[in-house]
């Protein structure tokens, strides 16, 4: 395998620790603290990215307004989870996932003004469980999904993929794009954990039939399990799709010795996936690729795994 450098943009900043999700929380600040030094300690040619607060409008882009106001209502009235489900909020936390959609809307912007090839967003809360109008599974937000919304829309692209790897399904990007034949989204989940969803025969509805691909897998399945998977049926989904960008919900919740997850990849996992993302953004998009963080809760095996993902996305990758 030969590889040259790519340009890779980085998002990550401390304000994210003040989503407070309570004590002995598995998605917590302690985690991301962890993330961050290690984050902080690439080469200066990985390129640190600012972010913003997405606006309303862009929210509205995958969310109902209803929804909107209600996680604003809640926020503001020192609730302590979101009256839609297992969303653990605090006073800041309406604020900060606003951040953590704009930093990864910049990061979209950034490669498509070509100043980088690829970007990772380290933000919190995650978004991937986030439904049209349900929050849940420690999620406000579905930045990943305004995120392709935000590139057809901004930008003008046609087809978007999403690739989702993490111990759980994301039924919330799933529920938003089973209609919509202009978005393949894939997801590498673990068989019968939570939220339930991920079915093989869930495939799409109406027009978005065949553009819904899910893979679960046993738990305690290795990597080298997934890497068969992906090369079986995700590349030639891919290859047919032709996207013009893709976008990736990175959990790093399938890495062995995860306190929630019943996976067993290991570092080798995340980063021949991740050479399979930039092989196929390479092939169809111009190497436009954009990550966000979804899950990991075991914090030095996260912050191990996403370095590994980032060095990964830095490498032009010219034959497997």
């Amino acid at each position: 395998m030969s590889k040259k450098t790519r340009k890779v943009g980085i998002h990550y900043d401390a304000i994210h620790e003040n989503h407070d999700t309570g004590p002995d929380h598995p998605e917590s600040a302690e985690r991301y603290r962890v993330l961050i030094a290690a984050l902080d300690k690439l080469p200066k040619r990985f390129q640190r990215l600012e972010g913003r607060n997405a606006e309303v409008s862009e929210l509205l882009l995958a969310h109902c307004h209803n929804y909107h106001d209600m996680v604003y209502e809640d926020v503001e009235t020192f609730a302590q989870k979101l009256r839609t489900g297992d969303t653990a909020i605090c006073e800041e936390s309406y604020d900060i996932a606003r951040l953590a959609t704009g930093a990864v809307l910049e990061a979209c912007d950034a490669v498509m003004r070509g100043d980088i090839a690829s970007a990772f967003c380290a933000i919190r809360p995650p978004g991937h469980h986030a439904t049209t109008n349900q929050g849940m599974g420690f999620c406000i937000f579905n930045h990943v999904a305004i995120a392709a919304r935000y590139l057809q829309q901004k930008h003008g692209l046609k087809k978007i993929a999403i690739i989702d790897w993490d111990v759980h399904h994301g039924n919330g990007t799933e529920e938003i794009f089973i209609q919509d034949p202009s978005v393949l989204y894939v997801s590498l989940h673990e068989k019968d954990n939570y939220p339930y969803t991920g079915h093989t025969n869930e495939t799409g509805i109406g027009a978005g039939k065949g553009f819904n691909l899910n893979i679960p897998l046993l738990g305690n399945s290795d990597g080298e399990s997934a890497l068969a998977e992906w090369d079986a049926r995700i590349t030639p989904a891919i290859d047919d799709f032709k996207p013009d960008f893709i976008l990736i919900s990175a959990g790093f919740d399938a890495r062995i010795d995860d306190p929630i997850g019943g996976l067993c990849w290991t570092d080798e996992t995340f980063q021949k996936m991740t050479e399979r993302c930039v092989m196929h953004a390479n092939k169809h998009c111009g190497g436009k690729i954009v990550s966000a963080l979804e899950g990991g809760y075991n914090p030095a095996g996260m912050a191990s795994a996403a370095v590994a993902h980032v060095k990964s996305l830095g490498h032009e990758v010219e034959e497997l």
